[in-house]
């Protein structure tokens, strides 16, 4: 069995925020980990999470150490800022890989040869990317697999696939687990276990969030105050049918199964979060008609689709290619510090949190909205020292129409056509988008809080109603 913990926060996060859930799930799954030499994971932390540990936490850091050494655990790569690597131009997402790579080793001695695939956010060119930037191998959701055409007990594997004859090893991580870990009961969990290996299954890899494991509603007491993990890492270790590994050790000792090729897609939530309500309630309808087993064959709408949903979202990824583009030119002649403090800055504003939605607040959250502006114009504004102001008409935002962009030395104003809208006003010297709203729309998860409001509002009747047949009687 693998076990992978994914972590992250993202660079414009409350500190406080940092401080809390490091102190509820990250700190406290490290030491169970160190507590429990026998038992082997994969780690993932973003850039800026590990940048805020070895600053503000570096007990958290010096375990870390402590496990990487005695080959407890690996360390795995991703994009620095946790960019979905199919959001931004290739040559950010190869130079973000190869910066957090380089950061693991100089912190631990230790470099990645596998990574964190943002929100397994898959498209069929992402090979030759993991590639070029050093990537080995990857985990992606069994549901990629399913979609793939593989049937369930295939996914007891690992597989190759390919882009440009540029090879990664993709591991199927198990959805089934990520329901039950830590939501149910140890034996569950350990009875999924026994049934994949009697069903032959020679690897089964656990992968998701390590905010789960404390930071997530009602995790902390379930998980470290009743002791859930600590349960947890003491059945794996008992169990004489099973034995953790790392994914770098699977990767070592384990051929792949045979070779693949895997359509575009990420985990069943994430599609239905990337379309609009109506169309995530036929999007489910329809994997609910067919049921398990070949709900996987649903085409699964694309991440791309949030900048179809959300034109604010859209907005600034287009605005964020500008300034990557502008800085790619520039960075050809000119390698001074300021140029590399742009591309910090433009990598900043490329964290995925931002630009899409779940059940959770992404690109709701106006300051994460604020600090990727920011971001992106501290960046402009240093490439813009030379600039003499000028006007273009240029469709930017994909949409078909021109705008009107005016740029100077002081900041940018973008128009456009249809109605003559200001849809962006930029002021440098605060490094603030001056439009920078949001509108109201409805989400498919909204209909499911109304169905439970109503729930509950029926059930507080019904104990009305029976107390006051009791108290009559």
């Amino acid at each position: 069995m693998a076990l992978v913990f994914h972590q992250h926060q993202p660079a414009g996060n409350f500190p406080s925020v940092f401080q809390e859930v490091t102190e509820r799930a990250y700190a406290p799954l490290v030491a169970t980990l160190y507590r429990h030499p026998e038992v082997k994971a994969s780690l993932h932390f973003s850039g800026p999470l590990l940048d805020w540990l070895e600053a503000n936490r570096p007990d958290v850091i010096g375990d870390l150490a402590d496990l990487v050494r005695r080959g407890q655990i690996e360390l795995l790569s991703g994009g620095y800022y946790e960019p979905v690597l199919v959001g931004v131009p290739r040559r950010d997402g190869v130079g973000q890989i190869r910066a957090l790579s380089d950061r693991v080793h100089a912190i631990f001695g230790q470099r990645p040869l596998g990574a964190w695939l943002t929100e397994r956010v898959w498209e069929p060119h992402l090979p030759s990317l993991l590639a070029e930037a050093g990537v080995a191998y990857t985990v992606l959701d069994d549901e990629h697999f399913l979609q793939a055409g593989l049937r369930p007990q295939e996914l007891g594997e690992s597989y190759v696939t390919e882009d440009q004859g540029l090879p990664v090893i993709v591991f199927p991580g198990s959805m089934k687990l990520r329901y039950l870990i830590p939501f149910r009961d140890v034996g569950q969990t350990m009875k999924e276990l026994r049934a994949r290996a009697d069903e032959g299954a020679r690897l089964v890899v656990y992968a998701d969030d390590g905010e789960k494991f404390g930071a997530w509603p009602g995790t902390y007491q379930r998980v470290h105050k009743d002791g859930w993990l600590e349960q947890f890492f003491t059945a794996i270790a008992q169990a004489d049918f099973l034995q953790t590994v790392t994914l770098e050790d699977a990767w070592i000792f384990q051929k792949p199964a045979r070779r693949i090729y895997i359509p575009g897609g990420s985990y069943p939530e994430m599609a239905e979060w990337a379309l609009e309500a109506n169309a995530a309630r036929r999007y489910q309808q329809a994997r609910n008609k067919l049921g398990d087993e070949l709900a996987g064959l649903v085409t699964a709408p694309l991440w791309r689709n949030f900048f179809a949903k959300y034109p604010e979202s859209n907005g600034l990824h287009k605005r964020m290619l500008i300034v990557s583009e502008e800085l790619a030119r520039r960075s050809i002649l000119d390698a001074s510090q300021e140029v590399r403090q742009a591309q910090q800055n433009l990598w900043r504003a490329q964290a995925n949190d931002v630009y899409w939605h779940g059940v959770f607040g992404g690109i709701y959250f106006p300051h994460l909205r604020a600090d990727a502006y920011a971001s992106l114009l501290k960046a402009e504004r240093i490439l813009s020292e030379r600039r003499t102001a000028a006007g273009e008409q240029r469709d930017y935002d994909v949409d078909g129409y021109d705008e009107y962009i005016f740029r100077g030395n002081a900041g940018a104003v973008f128009v456009h056509v249809q109605g003559g809208a200001v849809v962006e006003w930029d002021i440098y010297a605060s490094a603030t988008n001056l439009v920078d709203t949001l509108a109201r729309r409805p989400e498919a998860e909204h209909e499911a809080l109304r169905r439970a409001e109503k729930a509950t509002t029926l059930c507080a009747l019904e104990s009305v109603g029976s107390r006051s047949s009791s108290s009559t009687t």
